[in-house]
């Protein structure tokens, strides 16, 4: 029930942006070196750009081209301690205001900046301003790259194999003109995708949702990544030429090639199981699940979506606890929430205002005995539970304890339980999560 579907997204085009073209970059400097990527890397890299918290942050963009809005608007972070990544898909249709105070959906950001300012860097960096601050960290770097170059990477790849698990039928499909329709047709089944149509099917969106279009792009990244590490494909000198000449020509960055070459010893070296990705999104009941669509009639009957409490307070709480608090998000600790107030209906509430911010809220249940005056939250695992516990007593100022046997018998790494002085989570003593679980 409180599955997230988040989590089942992976490897997103943050990956072409950012971990697969360095290793491929890295890759071409060792061949004409004659050298090995790692020992390369260690004689060139420079050094990323931290926060207090140690992490590099990025914007990724995805953009279809000069006639195209931008359709992916992604940040993600990079703990250079810790060793992972995590990311944040920001909705195309999220309604904010620019620099000078003018009103648009995120997707339009950038083409505003460049129609303003005639200068690709100034709009870059723009957008790099405002996804700081949708999320209240700073942008290190941001990378774009034009789905031309998507498309171009996996036909230079020699094609993907993707899983097509839902058909799409999408009859409106926009043509390369932008005025026509090219139908779209794809049943469930094993594919080798060339680069067309790895493209289409990550970019319908017409029949399907923005959320299920993002899902469908992970999913050929993924097999963009695994095409990529396949024996033969980045020792080929020829692959590695066209894949350096899509980065050359297609991709625009503000990293310089010393800290691109670092990127490509971090993508080296990536376990992907310290990876998390996370989507905002208008679903009350899902992780990210922080916006909703208010009346059209007030956006000039565009369809937009703002901030739930019309701030971004809420997101900064939720962006809080993935980047700086990265092994939350990734270790995703099972917690049970007990109903032991006698009060019916608040467990649920309850769970499903911590799995909005990213807090695996796995069952409810009616505590198994009688009920109890106090709340509490027992934990059974110092060392896995310190982080999450930490976060946790941001929305409910419990001091955690060791619970008995009875319950961690129950399968989960903590337990709520809801005691008869439960009121509700109180939203503004989460305004801050500290940058540490210690603090």
């Amino acid at each position: 029930m409180f599955q997230k579907a988040a989590t089942t997204i992976r490897w997103t085009l943050v990956v072409i942006g950012i971990f697969l073209v360095f290793q491929m970059v890295s890759g071409v400097f060792a061949w004409v070196s004659g050298g090995s990527i790692t020992d390369l890397v260690w004689l060139l890299a420079g050094d990323l750009a931290q926060d207090s918290q140690e992490n590099t942050n990025f914007l990724v963009m995805g953009i279809g081209g000069e006639q195209h809005l931008t359709d992916v608007f992604m940040i993600a972070s990079y703990n250079n301690k810790l060793k992972t990544v995590t990311m944040l898909s920001i909705p195309r249709d999220l309604y904010i205001k620019s620099e000078d105070g003018y009103g648009m959906r995120v997707n339009a950001i950038y083409d505003y900046e460049k129609e303003k300012t005639e200068d690709s860097k100034l709009a870059l960096e723009a957008a790099a301003q405002i996804a700081s601050k949708i999320a209240d960290i700073p942008i290190h770097y941001y990378i774009k790259l034009d789905f031309e170059a998507f498309k171009d990477m996996v036909d230079a790849l020699g094609g993907v194999k993707v899983t097509v698990d839902t058909e799409i039928n999408d009859p409106y499909f926009p043509c390369d003109n932008l005025i026509d329709y090219c139908p779209f047709k794809i049943l469930p089944g094993v594919y080798d995708m060339n680069g067309e149509t790895a493209l289409k099917y990550s970019r319908s969106r017409e029949t399907t949702s923005d959320f299920d279009r993002a899902a469908r792009q992970q999913k050929v990244i993924e097999a963009i990544r695994e095409k990529a590490l396949e024996e033969g494909i980045l020792t080929n000198p020829k692959k590695l030429r066209d894949l350096y000449s899509i980065f050359e020509e297609r991709v625009e960055t503000n990293l310089q090639w010393r800290e691109i070459l670092a990127l490509g010893k971090i993508a080296n070296e990536f376990n992907k199981q310290n990876l998390a990705q996370f989507v905002l999104n208008n679903e009350k009941n899902q992780t990210g699940g922080l916006l909703y669509s208010p009346n059209r009639e007030d956006y000039g009957g565009a369809s937009v979506l703002i901030p739930q409490g019309e701030n971004l307070s809420n997101i900064h709480r939720f962006a809080q606890i993935l980047f700086n608090h990265p092994r939350v998000a990734i270790d995703q600790i099972p917690i049970e929430v007990l109903n032991a107030s006698g009060r019916s209906g608040i467990a649920e509430k309850v769970a499903y205002d911590l799995n909005r911010y990213a807090l695996n809220t796995e069952k409810i249940n009616n505590y198994p005995g009688e009920d109890i005056p106090h709340t509490k939250i027992f934990y059974y695992d110092t060392v896995s539970a310190t982080e999450t516990l930490g976060v946790l007593r941001n929305f409910i100022d419990v001091i955690p304890e060791v619970g008995p046997v009875e319950l961690q018998q129950r399968g989960f790494g903590i337990t709520i339980v809801l005691g008869e002085d439960w009121k509700d989570i109180e939203k503004e003593a989460a305004n801050k999560i500290p940058a540490t679980a210690e603090d």
